[in-house]
């Protein structure tokens, strides 16, 4: 599904990951000290988001991600 949206977080490595969409190949570019951005290597569109350290960090108390301007994220 192009629409899905998965949160998945690695206890054990203390990881959030948050893809948007199924996407076989993507990379992922440090965009801040442990927060990396997917992008699809075909398509360049955005595919997620990989959080380290996410329970060091604070959980979910204090983790901003800044969205792209071009994502749309609908139900249809």
């Amino acid at each position: 599904m192009k629409n899905q949206l998965q949160i998945y977080y690695d206890i054990e490595e203390d990881i959030l990951e948050i893809k948007l969409g199924e996407h076989d190949e993507a990379y992922y570019d440090e965009i801040e000290d442990d927060v990396f951005e997917g992008h699809v290597e075909k398509t360049g569109e955005l595919a997620g988001y990989k959080i380290f350290n996410f329970k060091k960090r604070g959980g979910m108390k204090n983790i901003t991600i800044q969205l792209p301007a071009h994502v749309n994220i609908s139900t249809q």
